[in-house]
């Protein structure tokens, strides 16, 4: 074995010092990391019973509306960036493209027209079997509700912008 001088000594020394204080550092790193991880998943199960009690045992939200009852709120809407000249098709739209229900629920749906054009009608139609007609001019809006006694998939539409301005009532078993 290799006689070492005193320098040799002394730097081996402050390595293997170094590298004690390193690994003690590490250690203590590990721990907090291990104790936050805990804290952390404690007070993540602290949230989700927070969140099961306010919504109840399914985790759902609570509804906002009367069981067997559903008001919807729809608007006109644009589609960004349509250059309607060069289509040939306008660039209107609904902001909600789905509306879903129940057999049996009283429907209210509320229709605004919020476009920017003055001279724009729009309307909220639904053909058979509900027979929907809110027809709206410029800031307007109106009010239909009816009870969704059909199941099945209806479409509504602006009778002033199809092929483009439509959507669709779901109504489940």
């Amino acid at each position: 074995m290799k006689q070492r001088t005193g320098s040799e000594m002394i730097l081996l020394i402050s390595i293997a010092t170094v590298a004690a204080a390193l690994l003690t550092l590490i250690g203590q790193q590990a721990s907090f990391a291990q104790q936050n991880t805990t804290e952390s998943q404690s007070a993540e199960k602290m949230e989700m019973s927070n969140m099961t009690s306010a919504t109840g045992p399914g985790g759902g939200l609570p509804s906002m509306s009367t069981p067997g009852e559903k008001t919807f709120y729809v608007f006109t809407a644009e589609v960004a960036n349509v250059n309607e000249d060069k289509l040939k098709i306008a660039g209107d739209s609904f902001n909600v493209n789905t509306l879903v229900a129940n057999k049996g629920d009283k429907v209210t749906v509320k229709f605004y027209n919020v476009d920017d054009v003055q001279t724009e009608r729009h309307s909220f139609t639904i053909g058979d079997p509900y027979k929907v007609d809110i027809d709206v001019g410029f800031a307007e809006n109106g009010t239909a509700t009816f009870t969704a006694d059909q199941t099945g998939v209806f479409t509504y539409y602006c009778k002033y912008h199809l092929p483009v301005m439509t959507g669709q009532l779901v109504v489940l078993p």
